[in-house]
């Protein structure tokens, strides 16, 4: 409002009171002061403001000034003297209103002056301006908690436009690009900075997160220096007034995560002696060249090469000289291949060459380079070494597709070479077929190896490396021809696999190998037996069965047999879990033999029911030759042992493996250190002398002991520490000690959530970690403990955990030595019982107010429990009842139609609910009404009914004299049907209470309380509503804004109805005079009956348009409709379209429309949708 205006108003008016009225009726904020009168004047809004009245500011003109806040009155002063000066002057101060609240207030002010320029008069217009002032103070401060945050955040915070430019950036990221925030800030593209190769990477994420998806990635960047850093990237989508604008993003500097990555697998394949890749990138990569080999049709050659006298030259220049001769190596064997060619160190003095796309020739002239290339002499640390090679070769698809089969046969090969007198090379075979001895031959021959009685076994000892003794013996394979002679398991093991074969002939290994072992029962020596299962054995679904029959068969003992199966066959996790299990059903023992060497996962171990791990005697071979199999051997124990498994070491050879396995708890071993395998006539004589070894070569019988005692108490202290830490609650101890109690152990789940650990416990005293007044509490129970009360209790609370701890005495000699301590956490239980109490104490409350009727009634009607309220109603002492049956007590001639009644909600498992008459003491009948709620067992069934009724006998007079005078007033049929819906929820809720005196509760019965006690609330506010109508205040309102607001604030419900609004207006709808809150009600309650109307979702359409002198809205959905019945009584006082409304929120919408004295009308059809149109004038008059 103009200040000049305002001026001009009172000075060309001669009647000043006039024109205060006005002000006053607009509720404008004014002042008026009148220097030819001496006058001061006020409006009532400004006197408002102010928290004073008019009639204040008259008496004390200075009232204002005593409001203003003491630091703004030099603002304030400095503005009356600009007035004085004849100019106009706005300000801004703050006031202390007279109940103490402080508000912002703007002031503009201006001077009128006579024709002679004197000042004859002052006005000022003020306004209330604290909600803008403290918006704007919010703003600033989270304006500053935002800058503050982006910019000492740890991580580079940047913000990107749609077309990917830089908008804003902190320092961090300056430090992570090498370029300063003003070359970033709308100069740079974020894919700039993007190294090219993972461009279009970062491209995609980000498309996707302007299309408003959250993106996380790993990137790398080029810094301004040309070096690169790896981030961790997390962009999402910035939202402003609903639409996406922007990129907010994240930025990690990972590039020392990524590096150690690398390193880690690059270690993982790689040799950490030679930097060749390692068995595991073998076997990948071989396996990748077979797949493409086989598409192209291509050979492929895998030479197996092995140093010859390598052992000697380690045993007798060192190890060290030996490990720069494998470097050596190493180099002359990348001269000796083309580039394409793959090279592998195996292990120890083993190294694998892979040549592609290659023939039989073209293998033969690489191992003959290789083979010259290290002919010549190596020099090393002043010694001239002379080496050389055996190789052995095997031709994919010639000699095998798989990885195992063309390494298996590689290995041979080898040998082959070897046993050829060293130096030289050999293709898989090549032997066999000079003397016309192949694959075919081999299976015929096979077939009558059984039969003809060739094949036998060798047995070689397992020792206990604690005690020496032989605990078990391992069955081993061998092959007698007539004409070959002794034939190695090698040679015809793959056949017998490829074939089928060896499904019979390992049947009969396992039956020989039983056999043997009753047979040495027999004669008094006991030991367990060792059998290998072959892949194709293992997949036999009858294995078990087989099993158990050769062990019925030989009359051997289950445990007595141990199957070894190799680690290559727990691929598949499911069928080898199955089998074993069957397996472990009979009592049979179960190893995973050669472990470390395949792939299986070391998480399945623990899923896998078995007994003992065997290591490869590849990873023994090189004990203290090789850091990296050390380390894995320790490993592999140590792990065992954790999953309470025994460990086997195969490949014992020498003294040193025998200790060093001694000293790292090895459980058994087995090798040529021991035996080689024999027959078992020649093994038995032997005997002795094998079990001598342990103790005469290792470590001393008593150091043994002692370590493993150790060993023993160190692994059970572990599983002890292991059971408290993991426990859910917490164990402690404590001593006293010099007066002191001193806590000696503390661990478990709760401790932590204490926000404690074990050592800011342990080694102290209560007052060390905890407050006073909690230590306090705990020092007498911890005496009582002492001085031997068993059963000690007390309960705390810390760090928001409640919780209770039993304190028991442990005594030695009669003697209390130490307190321990088991507290278990009981928040839960803590704040149930707190609920509980409160919901008590209220149904309490509730309960002695009510008059109603409770009774609790069993399937066939009988009275378990009734209310001291049934004794007042009938006449006699509510004891009375209890076993009666509910029926006895009615009027005769309703008995049968409310017994039918009854049995049909049992049936159905429905509320009984109706009205019968009762049989006063005194003969008189009483009309009673009741609801009969069901309450189901466990078993889905009804087992109990709560009822609920009142006597409504006068109420029914009562309605009846109203009924027959037929004057019931508008307001009387309000009440009555408010108060009728208030009834019923407080009947279900009287009912609930009674059964929480009764001690009978459920989970179900407070969610049923609480949503009546809502109901309520919800009939009580539409009918204050109607009962107080508010005041009709008529301004000039955008009736589309009004409808917006509308959609605003019924969409959260709108969308879990899964309901779709929709506004469609006329262009230039004219503004109305209504008012704009109750019009918003109007149309909030008929949009809400829509999307009550739409149960499974669809539309509600908001139409708009002006005619003549009206607007016209329409409300249209296509829910279930309303029936031409209720149609026609739409408008009446308290009818409700919908079964449990009270009709209010329609009543509230007729009336409001009629007071705008407008017009509402509803069109439907059932089925089809509702169309309501409310036709509001522009004008009125």
């Amino acid at each position: 409002m103009n200040t000049g205006y305002m001026n001009d108003l009172f000075k060309h008016n001669g009647d000043t009171r006039l024109i205060k009225r006005v002000i006053d009726s607009l509720n404008a904020a004014v002042w008026y002061k009148d220097f030819e009168n001496n006058s001061f004047w006020v409006s009532s809004e400004l006197a408002n403001i102010y928290g004073y009245t008019q009639e204040d500011f008259q008496r004390s003109p200075e009232t204002w000034k005593h409001a203003v806040f003491p630091g703004d009155l030099e603002v304030v002063e400095r503005h009356i003297e600009t007035q004085e000066t004849g100019r106009s002057s706005e300000v801004e101060y703050r006031i202390i209103r007279s109940d103490g609240e402080m508000r912002w207030i703007q002031e503009s002010a201006n001077l009128a002056k006579d024709e002679k320029g004197k000042v004859i008069s002052s006005t000022g217009v003020v306004k209330d301006i604290t909600e803008r002032k403290m918006a704007n103070i919010h703003l600033a401060e989270s304006t500053q908690r935002y800058d503050s945050l982006f910019e000492h955040s740890e991580n580079g915070l940047y913000s990107l436009d749609l077309h990917g430019y830089f908008k804003s950036c902190n320092t961090v990221c300056e430090q992570l690009t090498g370029y300063r925030k003003e070359e970033l800030v709308h100069r740079t593209h974020f894919r700039d900075l993007i190294v090219p190769e993972e461009r279009a990477r970062a491209e995609h994420y980000f498309g996707l997160a302007r299309k408003g998806m959250p993106q996380n990635f790993r990137t790398s960047i080029g810094r301004a220096d040309g070096s690169i850093v790896h981030l961790s990237v997390t962009v999402v989508p910035t939202i402003v007034n609903g639409q996406i604008d922007g990129i907010f993003g994240v930025a990690r500097d990972i590039t020392q995560q990524v590096e150690v990555e690398k390193s880690n697998e690059y270690m993982a394949y790689h040799d950490y002696l030679t930097g060749l890749p390692n068995r595991n990138m073998l076997y990948s990569c071989l396996s990748k060249e077979l797949m493409q080999a086989s598409e192209k049709k291509q050979e492929i050659a895998v030479l197996f090469i092995d140093l010859d006298r390598f052992k000697v030259i380690n045993d007798t220049l060192g190890h060290h000289t030996g490990d720069l001769l494998l470097k050596e190596v190493k180099k002359w064997l990348e001269v000796s291949v083309d580039d394409v060619d793959m090279i592998f160190r195996q292990g120890g003095d083993e190294f694998i060459v892979v040549l592609t796309d290659t023939d039989r020739q073209q293998a033969a002239e690489a191992a003959r380079r290789m083979m010259k290339a290290l002919a010549a002499p190596i020099h090393i640390n002043g010694h001239e070494i002379f080496t050389s090679a055996s190789i052995g070769i095997s031709l994919f698809p010639e000699d095998g597709k798989t990885v195992e089969t063309l390494l298996k046969h590689a290995d041979h090969a080898m040998y082959q070479a070897k046993r050829a007198g060293k130096k030289t090379y050999a293709f898989y075979s090549s032997n066999e077929r000079k003397t016309g001895i192949d694959s075919l031959k081999i299976e015929t021959e096979l077939h009558k190896a059984i039969e003809r009685d060739q094949l036998f076994l060798h047995y070689q000892p397992k020792v206990n490396l604690k005690t020496g003794r032989i605990v078990g013996m391992e069955a081993l394979l061998r092959w007698h021809h007539p004409e070959w002679g002794i034939m190695s398991p090698r040679t015809f093991i793959p056949v017998a696999e490829e074939t089928g074969l060896i499904i019979p002939i390992g049947e009969w290994a396992l039956r020989a190998a039983c056999k043997q072992n009753k047979a040495w029962q027999q004669k008094g020596f006991s030991t367990v037996m060792s059998v290998n299962l072959s892949a194709r054995q293992f997949n036999q679904t009858n294995l078990a069965e087989t099993v158990a029959e050769i062990l019925d068969q030989t009359g051997l003992e289950p445990h007595y047999l141990e199957l070894e199966i190799t680690e290559s066959m727990t691929m598949d996790i499911t069928c080898i879990v199955s089998a074993l299990r069957q397996l472990k059903k009979l009592g049979v023992r179960i190893s995973i033999d050669d472990f470390g060497i395949g792939f299986s996962s070391l998480n399945y171990l623990k899923q896998f029911p078995i007994d003992t791990l065997k290591i490869d005697q590849s990873f023994v071979k090189e004990l203290y030759n090789n850091p990296s199999d050390d380390t894995i051997v320790k490993a592999i124990i140590s792990m065992a042992h954790n999953l309470n498994l025994n460990v086997v070491a195969e490949g014992i050879e020498t003294k040193d493996q025998l200790v060093f396995l001694q000293q790292h708890f090895c459980d058994e071993g087995q090798g040529y250190f021991f035996s080689e395998p024999l027959p078992a006539d020649e093994l038995e004589e032997i005997i002795q002398e094998v079990q001598q070894k342990v103790q005469k070569y290792g470590i001393p019988r008593e150091v043994n002991e002692q370590m493993w005692a150790e060993e023993l108490l160190r692994m059970a202290k572990k599983d002890l520490q292991d059971t408290v830490r993991l426990q859910q609650g917490m164990t402690m101890k404590f001593k006293k000690i010099n007066g002191r109690f001193i806590h000696t152990l503390c661990d478990g789940e709760l401790l932590y959530r204490f926000g404690l650990i074990p050592s800011e416990v342990v080694g102290k005293e209560l007052y060390d970690f905890l407050p006073y007044k909690h230590a306090d509490k705990k020092i007498e129970c911890y005496q009582r403990a002492w001085e031997g009360e068993e059963f000690v209790t007390y309960e705390d609370e810390l760090n928001g955990i409640h919780y209770l701890a039993s304190l028991r005495p442990v005594r030695r000699g009669g003697e209390v030595v130490e307190v321990i301590a088991s507290c278990v956490d009981i928040t839960d239980r803590k704040r149930a019982e707190e609920a509980l109490r409160e919901s008590e104490y209220k149904y309490r409350l509730i309960t002695e107010n009510i008059s109603d009727i409770v009774m609790l009634l069993d399937q066939q009607g009988t009275i378990l429990y009734a209310s001291p309220s049934l004794g007042a109603m009938l006449g006699s002492p509510s004891e009375c009842y209890k076993g009666k049956s509910l029926f006895e007590l009615m009027r005769t001639e309703g008995r049968p139609f409310a017994i039918k009644k009854f049995k049909q909600a049992v049936k159905d498992k429905s509320l009984y609910e109706g009205e019968s008459y009762f049989l006063h003491s005194n003969g008189s009948l009483i009309l009673c009404e009741g609801v009969a709620t069901p309450v189901m067992g466990r078993d889905g069934e009804v087992e109990h009914f709560i009822l609920v009724g009142r006597d409504i006998t006068e109420k029914r007079k009562a309605e009846e004299l109203l009924l027959k005078s037929e004057k019931l007033s508008v307001v009387g049929e309000l009440a009555a049907g408010v108060a009728h819906e208030i009834r019923n929820p407080l009947t279900a809720i009287r009912g609930f209470i009674q059964l929480f005196q009764q001690g009978i509760t459920k989970p179900e019965f407070f969610h049923v309380v609480f949503s009546e006690f809502d109901r309520v609330e919800d009939i009580i506010k539409e009918f204050l509503s109607l009962a107080k109508p508010q005041e009709i205040r008529l301004r000039e309102t955008d009736i589309q804004a009004v409808l917006k607001d509308v959609e605003i604030l019924i969409e959260s419900e709108s969308h879990l109805q899964n309901v779709q609004i929709a506004q469609e207006f006329e262009p230039d709808i004219p503004l109305i005079m209504c008012d704009g809150n109750q019009i918003k009600q109007v149309f909030i309650n008929l949009i809400k009956n829509s999307i009550e109307a739409l149960p499974n979702g669809g539309f509600v359409k908001i139409e708009g348009e002006k005619e003549g002198d009206h607007v016209v809205i329409r409300v249209r959905d296509n829910g279930m409709g309303i029936s031409e019945e209720r149609l026609q009584r739409l408008g009446e006082p308290f009818f409700s379209n919908k079964e449990k409304g009270t009709g209010l929120g329609l009543m509230l919408c007729f009336r409001i429309i009629r007071q705008h004295h407008g017009t509402i009308h509803f069109k439907s059809k059932e089925n089809e949708g509702t169309t309501v149109e409310i036709r509001l004038p522009i004008k009125h008059s």
